[in-house]
């Protein structure tokens, strides 16, 4: 049961996002795809890893964010691989409106972020598979892994904890400087118990959507 992570960095400085390879037995899952502007680099990564149609068993989206879920109905046109999310956040990916689900800022707030905070309208889809904590995702390779509802920054927000204790977390941590929450919260209360909740797990290495990977010991308890 090999399942190796392979960090895939899109863009540069604060607007850098992660994606992440997932080798398994049975071919490649990719968790998150950057934005509509990371397309070219992302396909140039995937290519140089002999990512081809075929091989990308499944595209997972940690949440519904534009720079997370961006390239997602791409890669399925492109590698045929189905795209899966939690349901929380299926009508950002529906609608390409980041604050379904969320609470709404004022309507000036809203509508200037909205211009260039969405998903084009080619980049909208609708996920093939909504997965929950219940989800057995081994046909595509991920024996052993468990799917975690972990919201706070949105209400769909998942990570994938795998079999030898590796977590992706999405957006709920980062370690741009060190590791810690994330930067932008919709509900700091649910994220800090989304947090809570994980101390209670055996975790190992931490995939943050933003930042470096690091050691779950090193993020420390609040206060």
């Amino acid at each position: 049961m090999s399942q190796t992570i392979i960090p895939l960095t899109l863009g540069s400085r604060f607007f850098a996002v992660n994606c992440y390879r997932i080798t398994t037995e049975k071919g490649i899952v990719l968790v998150d795809t950057g934005s509509r502007q990371h397309r070219s680099e992302l396909e140039t990564k995937l290519c140089a890893d002999e990512c081809d149609p075929g091989s990308l068993k499944l595209v997972l989206i940690t949440h519904g964010d534009f720079d997370h879920a961006g390239s997602a109905a791409y890669l399925r046109k492109r590698f045929g691989a189905p795209i899966a999310m939690h349901e929380g956040d299926a009508r950002m990916a529906a609608e390409g409106d980041m604050f379904s689900g969320r609470k709404k800022p004022n309507l000036l707030i809203r509508a200037m972020l909205s211009l260039t905070i969405h998903l084009h309208q080619d980049d909208r889809f609708e996920p093939d598979l909504l997965i929950d904590e219940d989800s057995d995702l081994g046909e595509y390779g991920l024996n052993g892994a468990k799917v975690l509802l972990l919201r706070g920054h949105s209400a769909g927000s998942i990570g994938l904890l795998l079999a030898d204790g590796s977590l992706l977390c999405g957006d709920l941590l980062e370690n741009r400087k060190k590791p810690r929450l994330g930067s932008i919260m919709d509900d700091l209360p649910t994220a800090a118990a989304s947090v809570e909740r994980l101390h209670g797990l055996e975790i190992g290495m931490v995939y943050p959507g933003h930042g470096r990977p690091f050691h779950w010991r090193d993020l420390g308890r609040p206060g």
